[in-house]
């Protein structure tokens, strides 16, 4: 009986897809290992193949599609998925050895999710996500607020979460959502959930490596606010029995201006001209300008509810980007 389903979507990662397989290759007989090729055009398929010909891999499914996003395979594994619990691991990332048994220690209580912890490695150093977890156990409504107030982490990788759940409550990953898909699934997740049992031991390696998704000026980080927006629908339409005033303000506006200010520190750190800063405000407008409806609600609950922000940081985030939109639109003139 196959007990875990550990989902690895790949793409273009042939230097890096090796050590991930090499930190799974012992996995017990209760898990199986799913891998999807996202349409890679470099050696990443020909490297999955080759290493699981030369390896004793139990149980493994190996699928590949066009490319078609992150999310999508992602979807695709869940589909193919035969175990109680899904697990999503990235394909440059590392997991624990042993970390399966690890984790099925904390499934006596038959928990809807189990998370543990994770650290990032950022090459020249490595930082743990948080302190320990304070209880074996949490309910939804326990864990949401402690994700909300910072004090517990998870991501991708961190996380167990039982397939009938996503199924009953038809959680999947977006479709086209490259940044912050990861979010959005586990705050759904984590919502939907009655139990969530926490384990304390470090299992997961988060590899933050140059050229990824995340280390770019990609406008679709303003996906994220978006994704954010969604996580709230979900929320106040299918969970409303654990949403409370702190957690309705804090993802309806604290999240939400949380991801808006990382947006734009993450495009505009690449913007380097007169001509890149025309294009990036011509672009966000066409492409996300109902964020600014959004911004401008948060901006009056801030005056009642200061707790869910960084007052501070995200009153400096208004200020320079009415600034930059000032100096754009002045640029603009001149050039007309």
């Amino acid at each position: 009986m196959i007990k875990y389903s550990i989902i690895i979507p790949v793409y273009n990662i042939e230097d890096y897809v090796e050590k991930t397989m090499d930190s799974l290759i012992n996995v017990p007989d209760n898990t199986e290992i799913i891998i999807i090729n996202d349409g890679s055009t470099d050696n990443t398929w020909k490297n999955v193949e080759s290493y699981v010909a030369g390896h004793d891999l139990r149980d493994i499914q190996l699928l590949t599609q066009p490319n078609a996003g992150v999310s999508v395979a992602r979807n695709t594994g869940i589909e193919a998925a035969k175990g109680e619990y899904l697990i999503f691991v990235d394909g440059d990332d590392i997991c624990k050895e042993g970390f399966i048994d690890i984790i099925d220690r904390a499934t006596g209580c038959e928990p809807d999710m189990i998370v543990w912890r994770f650290c990032t490695d950022y090459g020249t150093r490595t930082k743990e996500s948080q302190e320990r977890f304070d209880k074996d156990i949490y309910s939804a409504r326990e864990f949401a607020t402690s994700l909300l107030k910072g004090i517990n982490r998870i991501r991708i990788g961190s996380f167990a979460v039982k397939k009938h759940l996503i199924e009953e409550a038809g959680i999947r990953f977006t479709e086209g959502c490259a940044i912050c898909e990861d979010v959005e699934f586990m705050y759904k997740a984590v919502l939907s959930s009655e139990s969530i049992a926490a384990v304390n031991d470090i299992c997961y390696t988060y590899v933050k490596r140059e050229g990824s998704a995340m280390n770019t000026g990609d406008m679709r980080f303003f996906q994220a606010p978006i994704a954010i927006q969604r996580i709230f629908g979900f929320a106040d339409m299918y969970c409303s029995d654990i949403m409370d005033e702190y957690i309705e303000d804090s993802l309806k506006y604290g999240l939400y201006i949380t991801h808006c200010m990382y947006s734009f520190d993450s495009c505009l750190r690449y913007v380097k001209n007169s001509a890149d800063r025309r294009n990036f405000l011509r672009r966000y407008f066409d492409e996300y300008g109902n964020i600014e409806d959004y911004i401008k609600r948060a901006e009056k609950k801030m005056k009642y509810k200061p707790e869910i922000f960084s007052a501070r940081r995200l009153g400096i985030f208004l200020f320079s980007r009415r600034i930059y939109a000032v100096y754009i639109y002045w640029m603009n003139k001149r050039a007309a």
